[in-house]
C-alpha cells in the first residue's frame, strides 16, 4: 500500500480500540430493532462472525475500495533446526485457493447481498436484513455433520426441498428463534436460522428458495504458501485455520499488538520470536506498520522445521479487511 493507505489503515486501527465491543455493537444494533419491531437476530454467531457480518470500523473505512496486500516480506535468513523428524514433514505448496459457499436466497431490496466466512469446519452465509418490517436477518450454515444444539427448543418436522427436516423453535424475547435443518444429502446438512418475523410456513419457503451459487469466502490474509494437504477449517477477519486427516492445527492469526518478550528471529523486516513447548510450535511476529501481531502455530503433532514456519510467515501478507483480534 502507499504511505496514504498506510496512513488510513493506522488511523482506523488505533480508533478500533476506541469502538465498542462486539458484544455492545450487538446490543445496539438489537435495541434499535426492537423500536421498529419485535425481532432480534437470531443467529449462532461466534464473536468474530459478528464483527464480520455487522462491521468492526477498521476494516469498514476501506470496505470501498480494493484490497491491498502489506508490503512483502523478503525471506527470512535466520533459521533453526527442525525439532523432530519423528513424523513426516509438513509439507508447504504455493499459494491458497479460498472456499466457496455454495447457496444464496433470491435478491430482495429488503435484504443485503451476503457475506461469508467458515467456522469450525462449516460454511456460513449471513444475509442481513434492511428492511426489518417484512424481513430478519438470516444465516444459512453448511455442514458435513448433523447440528448439534446446547438449548431446549420445540421441534417438529417439516418437508424442505424434498428431504424430511426439522423446524426447531426456541422460545426467547424478544423473539421466538426459529431453526430449520435438514439433511441436503447423505453428506451435507443445511441449517437456516432466523426469527419469528417470518412464520414458520415463510421459513420452510425461504430454504426452498435455496439456490446454487459461489459465494467467496474472504480471507483476512494473502497467502504465498499453505499446509499441504490440510483442510480449511476457520476463515474470519483475523484468522486462518487448517487441519490435516489426523486433527492437527496449523493457524495464523492476526491480534492486537503485543510487545515481543524475547524477539529470537526475524521475517522481512519484522521482529519476531520463535518457541516451542510441549504443545508445538508458536511464531509471534511483530508487524509494526499495522500495530499488529501475527502469531502462527503448529499443533505439536506436526513436524514442521523452524524454517519453513519462518518461510510461511515471510509469505503472509495482511489485507485492508483484516481486523487484529484481541487476545
Amino acid at each position: 500500500m502507499d504511505e496514504l493507505d498506510r496512513l488510513l489503515a493506522q488511523t482506523l486501527h488505533g480508533a478500533a480500540d476506541r469502538a465498542p465491543s462486539d458484544a455492545g455493537l450487538l446490543t445496539g444494533v438489537h435495541g434499535r430493532a426492537r423500536r421498529h419491531r419485535r425481532r432480534k437476530v437470531a443467529t449462532v454467531l461466534s464473536a468474530a462472525a459478528a464483527a464480520l457480518a455487522l462491521g468492526i470500523p477498521a476494516a469498514v473505512g476501506l470496505a470501498v475500495r480494493p484490497d491491498v496486500p502489506a508490503p512483502p516480506a523478503a525471506v527470512p535468513t535466520t533459521a533453526a533446526p527442525s525439532e523432530s523428524a519423528t513424523a513426516a514433514a509438513m509439507r508447504l505448496s504455493a499459494g491458497y485457493t479460498a472456499p466457496a459457499f455454495p447457496y444464496t436466497l433470491p435478491a430482495t431490496n429488503g435484504m443485503r447481498a451476503p457475506i461469508a466466512w467458515m467456522d469450525g469446519g462449516n460454511l456460513v452465509a449471513f444475509f442481513e436484513a434492511i428492511d426489518i418490517r417484512h424481513h430478519s436477518d438470516t444465516t444459512v450454515t453448511v455442514s458435513s455433520r448433523r447440528p448439534a444444539f446446547t438449548t431446549a427448543g420445540t421441534e417438529t418436522q417439516r418437508t424442505v426441498r424434498g428431504h424430511a427436516g426439522t423446524l426447531r423453535t426456541v422460545d426467547v424475547q424478544p423473539a421466538k428463534q426459529l431453526t430449520l435443518y435438514w439433511p441436503e444429502s447423505s453428506t451435507q446438512w443445511i441449517t437456516l436460522a432466523t426469527d419469528d418475523t417470518y412464520t414458520p410456513q415463510q421459513v420452510v419457503a425461504l430454504a426452498n428458495s435455496l439456490t446454487a451459487a459461489s459465494i467467496a469466502v474472504s480471507p483476512p490474509f494473502e497467502l504465498d504458501l499453505s499446509p499441504a494437504g490440510f483442510s480449511t477449517e476457520t476463515v474470519s477477519s483475523s484468522t486462518m485455520s487448517f487441519r490435516d486427516a489426523g486433527g492437527a492445527q496449523f493457524r495464523v492469526v492476526l491480534y492486537k499488538r503485543r510487545a515481543l518478550q524475547q524477539p529470537n528471529q526475524t521475517v522481512g523486516a519484522y521482529k519476531a520470536q520463535l518457541t516451542r513447548d510441549a504443545d508445538g510450535a508458536t511464531l509471534d511476529v511483530d508487524v509494526t506498520d499495522w500495530t499488529a501481531t501475527l502469531r502462527v502455530t503448529a499443533a505439536a503433532g506436526l513436524n514442521v522445521s523452524d524454517a519453513d514456519l519462518l518461510r510461511f510467515a515471510a509469505g503472509v501478507h495482511v489485507l485492508n479487511r483484516s481486523d487484529p483480534a484481541d487476545w
